[in-house]
């Protein structure tokens, strides 16, 4: 999924850049029952295997990171800690509605 999709791009100074500022990534709606998963010392900075673990495929990470509100995965992950984990079909309908692979 290219997360770059979420933000729109503007032109400043005839140069097209992506807007940081407005996104699309906080109308991600959770209307499936999550599941949580438990960190251990294997998943501290390692949000790539968390995702894996969950869904099969690393590229799910920075959705857990999101809906978790970790703003540093390499330094915010800690072993103990319960983390919300987003039904694979709000992934898909999110999907679907942006035209994002």
């Amino acid at each position: 999924m290219d997360r770059t999709k979420f933000f729109k791009k503007i032109t400043v100074n005839g140069i097209e850049e992506v807007d940081w500022m407005n996104n699309r990534l906080s109308a991600f709606v959770m209307k499936h029952e999550k599941s949580y998963y438990m960190t251990d010392d294997d998943d501290i900075a390692r949000p790539d295997l968390i995702s894996y673990e969950n869904y099969a495929s690393v590229q799910y990470w920075w959705l857990i990171c999101l809906v978790n509100k970790i703003e540093n995965p390499l330094t915010d992950i800690t072993a103990g800690m319960r983390l919300i984990i987003p039904n694979a079909l709000d992934i898909h309908a999110f999907q679907r509605k942006y035209k994002i692979r």
